[in-house]
């Protein structure tokens, strides 16, 4: 008979070995390299797909906030999107604030967890861009 000691050691070994080893569905959707991208004084976010995600089978839900606030704001335009990027000129147009922009994948009933993007400074993106 196994003592009870090495039964719960087995168990926890087992658990952290076959569930640390296999990443979560909504992981595997998050979006990759969110990031703004600042030319001619439109300011667009853009991602790349998950690791999991391949075709049109998925939506994106946007969101910006300026730093320093609590609250998201969704971009009603790029709300349930299938593109890859969505334009937050109009939202990041006082170019002395930075913002951040996070977005999040959906793909058969499954949610992935947000990705932000580093802080965006619109005036200091164009003047590395001078």
């Amino acid at each position: 008979m196994m003592p009870k000691h090495c039964f719960l050691g087995f168990l926890i070994s087992f658990f952290l070995i076959g569930v640390a080893g296999t990443q979560p569905a909504h992981e595997s959707l998050k979006p990759q390299r969110v990031q703004f991208q600042s030319r001619n004084f439109h300011n667009i976010l853009q991602w790349q797909p998950g690791r999991a995600l391949t075709g049109n089978s998925s939506v994106y839900f946007v969101q910006y906030k300026i730093y320093g606030q609590r609250q998201w704001k969704n971009k009603e335009d790029c709300w349930g999107t299938q593109e890859l990027f969505c334009d937050l000129t109009s939202e990041t147009s006082d170019i002395q604030e930075p913002y951040y922009g996070r977005v999040r994948a959906a793909s058969a009933g499954s949610y992935s967890d947000w990705s932000m993007t580093p802080r965006f400074t619109p005036w200091w993106e164009r003047a590395k861009g001078l």
